[in-house]
């Protein structure tokens, strides 16, 4: 369930990089990756800077940081956390920007640090602003998705909150808390919108409404107003107004398709009397879903009868049960499915397969997370490997050359370290991007069979929903034939 914030950097932008890349929270630097610049913080800093002077733009935001939490034991595997921000950041910068991302290991949990400079490749400011933010939480979600983690889900009508807000809010001494719950009492008690007004003035509130564009309440204890829609969307003028009136008729708000529905329920007998008339004989799977299907069919056209006689809609949920059991019978008569055993069978292979191919992925982007590690390095120690070989082999000035490329060389003498702990040989370096490329080739190849597994335990899944709630499928039909002829 990955979090994503956003920083803005205006002045601390060296001091930034060198936090997100410090070896100690990072695997010994060996989960940081540079898109368009260095790993090294030095190095990184002093080629953002000249893409600034480059484009004339030193001025302003410097950078900005973009950090992406995990639930704590989400994620085992830390280069399988430094891949999804690599994805995500992939998907929300694409190669135009100078960035770098690091994962972090120093907290209970994993977490992605990207810090990227404010001005593109090309020139162009980053447009910081509540929008980036959401596309930031998108691409995330996005990616985590593929990986199977769960995301936040994005609520509509939610207000946004300042932190000292929401932290007033959970201790509940909010002020916009204690003006929501006045709404509410008085909502309750209140038999029309005047009446609402009258007991809302009571309690010493300030009511703007009528002439002004959003209806606004202070609270006597407050210095200002605030809008109903501000404290959250069931506080505007006109849900205010709705939610008096279903209150007044007895109607209480509901999640569920039809938003609004009566307290009193129908009396169950009435419901249960064409259900009764039907029962189940033993037989194959692909008997008990075809005796499902006539009886559905049965109910069905019973239900349009009784719509057509009252005139009112036609109730399709019956419809597209039909369908889907048609789609299941389609599907074990291809497979050879005959009894609940070979149904059961079919599971334990497929979840069988699915954990021996899920090993084989993990071990894959492993190694594979190594490989692109190595290749980084490979392609550091190319990049500044002539300029070391320059500051090595001059006489005179080479004091003056070590303090020029000081970060430079810094780097590519860490780049060798590295190397030589990985026991890579320079007349290797091509080999390993062959081998790069096979193992992402064998990995999509092994992605593409666990989805078609998952598809198709999902629907044996589905097929043993059907066959233990079978009863509840023809009750549920006979309920809604039911409240129509009650109508």
């Amino acid at each position: 369930m990955p979090y994503v914030k956003q920083i803005t950097i205006r002045t601390t932008l060296n001091r930034s990089l060198k936090y997100i890349v410090n070896e100690t929270k990072t695997d010994e630097g060996w989960l940081v990756t540079g898109v368009n610049c260095a790993t090294n913080d030095k190095l990184a800093y002093k080629q953002m800077i000249g893409n600034k002077k480059k484009h004339n733009k030193e001025e302003g935001t410097l950078g900005f940081h973009f950090i992406q939490s995990f639930k704590e034991k989400e994620i085992t595997d830390p280069y399988i956390s430094h891949e999804i921000g690599l994805k995500w950041a992939e998907k929300m910068f694409g190669d135009k920007y100078q960035f770098i991302i690091s994962t972090h290991l120093d907290k209970g949990h994993y977490h992605n640090h990207i810090i990227i400079n404010s001005v593109s490749l090309d020139g162009r400011k980053f447009n910081a602003c509540k929008q980036s933010l959401k596309d930031a939480r998108e691409y995330s979600d996005e990616v985590a998705k593929d990986y199977n983690l769960n995301v936040i889900p994005f609520q509509k009508d939610s207000i946004s909150k300042s932190y000292k807000e929401w932290k007033d809010d959970k201790r509940g001494n909010s002020w916009k808390t204690q003006i929501r719950n006045d709404i509410d009492t008085v909502i309750k008690s209140s038999k029309s919108f005047e009446d609402f007004m009258v007991q809302m003035e009571q309690l010493r509130y300030t009511i703007k409404q009528g002439r002004v564009k959003y209806m606004t309440f202070k609270h006597p204890d407050m210095e200002r107003s605030v809008r109903g829609k501000t404290l959250g969307y069931e506080y505007s003028e006109e849900k205010i107004k709705e939610r008096i009136q279903l209150a007044e008729f007895n109607f209480t708000e509901s999640k569920r398709k039809y938003k609004y529905r009566f307290n009193s329920k129908p009396k169950q007998n009435q419901l249960l009397e064409a259900a009764r008339q039907y029962q189940f004989r033993r037989g194959s799977l692909a008997v008990n879903l075809i005796l499902t299907i006539a009886l559905l069919r049965t109910l069905t056209d019973r239900n349009a009868t009784y719509s057509k006689q009252r005139n009112t809609k036609r109730d399709f949920k019956s419809d597209i049960e039909i369908s889907k059991l048609s789609q299941q019978l389609k599907f074990i008569t291809n497979q050879n499915l005959k009894s609940r055993s070979d149904l059961n069978k079919a599971v334990n292979t497929i979840e069988h397969q699915l954990r021996e191919i899920n090993a084989v992925i993990k071990d894959a982007n492993k190694m594979n997370q190594k490989m692109k590690l190595a290749i980084q390095t490979i392609e550091t120690y190319s990049k500044y490997k002539p300029i070391y070989e320059e500051v090595q082999s001059s006489t005179l000035k080479k004091m003056l050359l070590k303090k020029k490329y000081n970060a430079e060389i810094e780097t590519s003498e860490k780049a060798t370290n590295q190397l030589k702990k990985m026991g890579i040989q320079e007349k290797e370096f091509t080999l390993y991007s062959e081998k790069q490329q096979a193992y992402e080739t064998k990995i999509e190849q092994l992605k593409e069979r666990l989805d078609e597994l998952k598809k198709k335990h999902f629907k044996l899944a589905e097929i043993e929903k059907t066959l233990t709630q079978k009863n509840q499928i023809i009750y549920k039909t006979s309920t809604r034939q039911s409240v129509i002829g009650e109508r």
